[in-house]
């Protein structure tokens, strides 16, 4: 049977051969030099497009200078969001280096491994999250020995925005001797023009390193090419409503470090010439006191953040009249929940509040689905409510199918593949020139003795990963003279979607067992081996319960404990809260195990040693009889006051 292969309502883009940094700065024509392009939300301090251009060729420069950087070397960004983060990104990109993002809430352990793995040298970090990166360093993971080296390592960022040309100066004393300041780079001079990447260096060459969670093991580094990035970028401007330079604002709230925010909010509105407002953190009162003084019209958030401004009485205390589009990602968005947001912060509808979804992975840079407002020309007589929980039609430059068997993985020809019917559920597969980069090494031969072996190709995707890479695309394995061009193989997502008789994709359920925190990706078999280091744990499960109180799903642990005596009902609640408290130490906060830890005989498991995590769902059930885990929390919080 032939595959049912689902493309885009709308056009192709031609596909461009170009730094992700000329893409950007490709549409100067179309907006003055001196309009904003970043603010700071709580002070207003502003980097125009000039600045950001200058300001970001100027540290360029000083990476390639005085840090002795060169192209290809990997630079890490581990910080809050900040006016900072362009002109990092940016001159990282402009001097020709990878750029990679961790979480700024890591602990010294979790950044250790992105840093190694990454093979970054260079770190930008802030004042606050300093202890961290030098207690990483130090550590035996790392292995640097000499304080004089660690600080070589840092590049240290700015509190205050004395560094932005013509802003108010706060004459900041603070320094910490030692280390490089973000601003010693900035006064050294500046490339004379950016780092190139045409052609086939445009396809192969990362631009970005952003990690994503597995299933097994530690987060897995993602290479972005600069193709991915430009194609993307053009992909969603077909695709996103209209945007106005003039009269659109964008409220960056969602983390900068996550591919969501960084290239839908960081680098779009800076191709669209709009203004993109910047938040540190999301804060309920905040988020609606700066829609209200900076008349932001689109906000990109979670479905968490939904939750809380459905519920927070703040929501009715500003003016959010301007907000006309709430685009939703990362978590699935149910239509219950678009309707509380919509009664409690535009009760009227007017002016219209469009809340919208889309879909996208870290492995594909990250969109390929868009929720378009409704209703609108080119979408019939379609209305908003028909489409609630839909993530929308398939962006241009990609290719979709829906496939029900893969033979466990092993299928090695198109008859073997099942393509789900209309209306059927199958595994999400997309290929495209915005999916990760597919490339394959073909090793050189190797003598043993008088006999030569040649190593088969090895597909490079996910870095330094090739037991992930080859399951995670298809065909599975290449042959060993085949060169494929960029885009032209699946790459299999994990989700479960259906397509309706509208071309519109619907996400119904995960093949993967990734745990989604407020959008946060939480691996179970990485908590896992975290517990397994407590002295009283024996053996640990980790799955995810749904909380339809806080909007997402919340890390719940199973321990079989060492000692059988903790087994009784007070001791086995007593480890459960000694362990929960444990954990809060060693890893971030969105890995907290906030459905609750549980006390059990064994671990249920196939013959082969797997964890039967659907048994361990269908108990948590049974033990939760209908109550929202969510509320064991409340309970946690009130006996911690007691």
């Amino acid at each position: 049977m032939a595959p049912h292969i689902y493309t885009s309502p709308l056009p192709d883009n031609p596909i461009v051969h170009r730094s992700v940094y000329t893409h950007l700065f490709s549409r100067t024509s179309l907006y003055p030099w001196s309009q904003a392009a970043f603010i700071d939300a709580p002070t207003g301090a502003t980097l125009t497009r000039a600045h950001v251009r200058d300001l970001s060729m100027s540290f360029g420069h000083g990476l390639r200078t005085r840090e002795r950087a060169k192209r290809g070397d990997t630079i890490l960004m581990f910080s809050p969001n900040s006016l900072c983060w362009p002109v990092v990104v940016f001159g990282g990109i402009a001097a020709g280096l990878r750029v990679t993002f961790a979480n700024n809430a890591y602990t010294a352990d979790e950044l250790a491994h992105q840093y190694t793995n990454s093979q970054a040298y260079l770190i930008c970090t802030t004042r606050s999250n300093l202890n961290t990166v030098q207690k990483m360093l130090t550590s035996k993971a790392v292995g640097v020995t000499s304080k004089e080296e660690a600080e070589r390592r840092i590049i240290l960022l700015p509190d205050d925005f004395d560094w932005i040309p013509g802003g108010k100066k706060t004459n900041s004393k603070k320094h910490t001797p030692g280390l490089t300041r973000f601003e010693d780079l900035l006064g050294l001079g500046k490339l004379e023009r950016e780092e190139e990447f045409n052609g086939e260096d445009a396809e192969q060459e990362t631009a970005f390193l952003c990690y994503s969670s597995g299933t097994t093991g530690k987060p897995k580094g993602v290479e972005t090419t600069h193709q991915n990035l430009t194609t993307v970028l053009d992909m969603v401007l077909a695709g996103f409503p209209p945007l106005s330079p003039t009269d659109d604002r964008v409220l960056t709230v969602l983390p900068l470090y996550h591919i969501y925010g960084l290239v839908k909010l960081m680098l779009f509105p800076f191709f669209c010439g709009v203004t993109s407002v910047i938040m540190s953190q999301f804060d309920p009162v905040k988020f609606v006191q700066s829609v209200q003084r900076y008349k932001i019209t689109i906000s990109l958030i979670v479905p968490p953040v939904l939750v809380i401004l459905a519920r927070h009485p703040c929501s009715e205390q500003y003016d959010t009249s301007s907000l006309r589009i709430m685009f939703s990602g990362a978590a699935p968005l149910g239509g219950e929940l678009v309707k509380a947001v919509k009664a409690k912060l535009r009760p009227t509808n007017n002016p219209p509040l469009h809340i919208v979804q889309g879909y996208g992975l870290t492995e594909t840079s990250p969109t390929t689905h868009l929720l378009p407002l409704l209703p609108g020309a080119r979408w019939g007589s379609m209305t908003e409510e028909s489409k609630y929980g839909s993530i929308g039609f398939l962006l241009p430059n990609l290719e979709a199918r829906l496939v029900v068997d893969d033979k466990d993985g092993t299928a090695k020809t198109e008859e073997e593949l099942i393509d789900a019917k209309e209306g059927e559920r199958g595994e999400l597969w997309v290929r495209g020139r915005s999916i990760m980069k597919v490339r394959y090494t073909q090793c050189l031969p190797k003598f043993v003795f008088i006999f030569q072996i040649r190593l088969p190709a090895q597909l490079q995707g996910y870095l330094d990963n090739p037991s992930a890479n080859t399951n995670a695309f298809y065909p599975y394995t290449p042959s060993p003279s085949s060169r494929p061009l960029p885009g032209t193989r699946w790459f299999k997502t994990g989700d479960i979607g259906i397509a309706d008789k509208d071309g519109f994709f619907w996400i119904v359920d995960r093949k993967k067992e990734l745990i989604k925190y407020k959008g946060f990706q939480v691996p179970p078999a990485e908590l896992e081996s975290v517990l397994l280091t407590h002295p009283q744990v024996a053996d640990a499960a980790v799955i995810g319960v749904d909380s339809a109180r806080e909007g997402t799903e919340l890390p719940r642990a199973y321990l079989v404990p060492t000692d059988q005596s903790f087994l009784s009902p007070e001791a086995s609640v007593a480890l459960g809260r000694k362990v929960q408290e444990w954990m809060k130490t060693k890893v971030a906060r969105h890995k907290f195990l906030r459905g609750g830890v549980v006390v059990v005989e064994m671990i249920p498991k196939s013959a082969s040693g797997k964890i039967l995590r659907r048994e361990l769902k269908e108990q948590a059930k049974k033990e939760l009889a209908g109550r929202d885990p969510a509320e064991d929390m409340d309970a946690e919080k009130a006996r911690a006051k007691l």
